[in-house]
C-alpha cells in the first residue's frame, strides 16, 4: 500500500487553524487542540472560550477538554481503518489514559470501545454506557473481584496475561459456571524504541505469555482444551510513545505464527495500541496512517499466508486519541534567579496533577495564555510547587516576561496527567472541563481539604 506524507495530518491541521482563526498566522499552535485561537484581547481560547475566563470562574490548575479534537481523532482513526482493513475492526479506548463517567459517556456515545484495567474502570465503562460487547479486562495481576466482574458482565474479552491467571480464571468460570471469552497477551519478546518505563514486548517484561520459553504455546494448548475457557483472539502491546510501525508488523507476524503452529485460528486480534504523539515541536509527525496502514497489512498478508479468514481487529489507542484534546492551566507565582543565572517561574500545579516529567523524563511546551502571541524572549525554567527536586515542569523553555498571576497553559495535557494525579502534599486534584463551542461541561470537580473522609 502506498503511503501519503505523513507530514500531512500536522501541515493540514496548521492550515485549517489559520483559515479559522487569522489572527494567529504567525503563531504555530499545532500543538493545541484543534479549535484553538486567540482573540481580539491577545488571549489564548478553546472553543470558542477564554481561558482566562474559564480560570477564573473554575481556578487552576485547571484541565480542559476539546470535544472537536477528540471527535476528530476517533474519526480519523475510524477513516484510516475503513481505507486500509476489509474486515471488521474495534477502536477500543485505553482508559488509563484518562477516565471519568463524564468522559467515558462522551466515548459510549461516539461509538468507542474501552480496554479496561480495574473494577474501578469496569465500573465506570458500566455506568457510562459502554456495551460488554466491546470491553476488554486487561492488567497482569487481576483480582478475583475484577475477574468476577468481567465473568458476570459477560465483556467480549478478559485478556489472559499468565500461567498462572489461566488457571485461576478457570476455576473461577467453573464454579460460576459460566464460560470465559478470553484473549492471550502474547509477549514476542521485541525491542522498540521508547523509554524503558513505557516499554512493555521485551523478554524481560512483566506483562504477558512469552513466545521465547514456550508460555504462549502453552496457554493456546490450555485454552482450547478447557470446557471453561473460549479462547477468542490474541493481544499484544508493545509499549507507548512509538513512531516506527515496523515492530507491529513484527509482532503480528510472531502471533500469527504462535496461533498456526498450535492450530488456532484467532476470530480477534490485537496489536494494542501505543503510536506515539507530538509533545513538542521537535517531535516527529504522529498521524496514525503508517501505524493502521502497516498493521492492517500486516495482518492481511499473515492470514493469506496461513489461509485464514481475516479476523476482527481490534485497535487499542489512548494516548493518541486525547492527548493533544487536552491542556493544563496554571497560574504563575513566585520567580527567582539561581547563582548560576538560571530564571525560575514557579506555578501552582506540577508533580500531583503531572508525574510525566519525573517519571519519563516527558517534554512539553509552555505558552503565556494572557499574551498568546507575544515573542518568547526569556529563558526559563517553570517549576512546581511541591516539596520535591523533582517537581519540574519544563527544565528549560522560552517565555515572554511573565509576572505573579499570568497563566501558563501547557498543551498535549490530555492523557496520563490526571489519571495519574495524587495528593501528594494533600494537593487537590484538578478540575476538568469538556468544552464545545458555546458550551461548558465539568466533568471532574476539584477536590476539597474538607470532603467527608479525605484527611482522615
Amino acid at each position: 500500500m502506498v503511503l501519503s506524507n505523513p507530514e500531512f495530518f500536522v501541515t493540514h491541521t496548521i492550515s485549517l487553524q489559520k483559515e479559522l482563526f487569522p489572527m494567529k498566522e504567525k503563531v504555530d499552535l499545532s500543538l493545541f487542540p484543534v479549535t484553538a485561537g486567540i482573540n481580539s484581547l491577545g488571549h489564548l481560547t478553546l472553543a470558542g472560550h477564554d481561558l482566562v475566563t474559564l480560570a477564573e470562574t473554575y481556578g487552576t490548575p485547571l484541565y480542559l477538554y476539546d470535544g472537536a479534537t477528540v471527535r476528530g481523532q476517533l474519526d480519523r482513526l475510524k477513516s484510516l481503518i475503513k481505507t486500509s482493513y476489509p474486515g471488521e475492526a474495534t477502536i477500543a479506548y485505553a482508559s488509563k489514559a484518562y477516565f471519568s463517567r463524564a468522559f467515558a459517556a462522551k466515548l459510549a456515545a461516539l461509538g468507542a470501545g474501552s480496554d479496561v484495567v480495574s473494577l474501578g474502570e469496569i465500573h465506570v465503562a458500566q455506568k457510562a454506557g459502554f456495551s460488554a460487547e466491546v470491553i476488554h479486562l486487561h492488567g497482569n495481576n487481576k483480582s478475583e473481584a475484577e475477574l468476577l466482574a468481567a465473568l458476570q458482565w459477560n465483556i467480549q474479552a478478559i485478556v489472559v496475561d499468565s500461567l498462572d491467571e489461566l488457571a485461576f480464571l478457570e476455576t473461577l468460570a467453573a464454579a460460576q459456571k459460566r464460560p470465559a471469552r478470553i484473549w492471550l497477551r502474547i509477549t514476542p519478546d521485541l525491542n522498540v524504541n521508547t523509554h524503558p518505563h513505557i516499554a512493555t514486548s521485551h523478554s524481560d517484561s512483566k506483562f504477558g505469555l512469552h513466545i521465547q520459553n514456550g508460555e504462549a504455546a502453552e496457554a493456546i494448548r490450555r485454552s482450547l482444551a478447557s470446557p471453561w475457557l473460549k479462547l477468542a483472539g490474541l493481544h499484544t502491546h508493545l509499549g507507548s510513545q512509538i513512531f516506527d510501525a515496523e515492530p507491529y508488523q513484527q509482532a503480528i507476524n510472531a502471533l500469527c505464527e504462535v496461533a498456526a503452529a498450535n492450530n488456532f485460528i484467532p476470530e480477534e486480534l490485537s496489536p494494542g495500541g501505543g503510536w506515539g504523539v507530538r509533545y513538542t515541536n521537535a517531535d516527529s509527525a504522529d498521524d496514525a496512517e503508517l501505524w493502521v496502514c502497516t498493521v492492517a497489512d500486516a495482518l492481511q498478508e499473515a492470514c493469506s499466508r496461513y489461509k485464514w479468514p481475516l479476523p476482527r481487529l481490534v485497535l487499542e489507542p489512548g494516548r493518541w486519541l486525547v492527548a493533544r484534546a487536552g491542556v493544563a492551566v496554571y497560574t504563575v507565582g513566585a520567580q527567582k534567579t539561581t547563582p548560576d543565572g538560571t530564571h525560575i517561574v514557579a506555578i501552582d500545579g506540577g508533580l500531583a496533577d503531572n508525574p510525566r516529567v519525573a517519571l519519563y523524563n516527558a517534554h512539553y511546551t509552555a505558552r503565556v495564555v494572557q499574551r498568546a502571541s507575544a515573542d518568547p524572549t526569556e529563558k526559563v525554567r517553570v517549576v512546581g510547587k511541591f516539596c520535591e527536586t523533582g517537581d519540574v515542569l519544563i527544565p528549560e523553555t522560552h517565555l515572554p516576561p511573565v509576572k505573579r498571576g499570568d497563566l501558563l497553559v501547557t498543551p498535549v495535557s490530555g492523557a496520563y496527567q490526571l489519571s495519574m494525579a495524587s495528593n501528594y502534599n494533600y494537593a487537590s486534584r484538578p478540575t476538568a472541563l469538556w468544552l464545545e463551542e458555546g458550551s461548558v461541561e465539568v466533568m471532574q470537580t476539584r477536590e476539597q481539604p474538607d470532603q467527608s473522609g479525605w484527611l482522615v
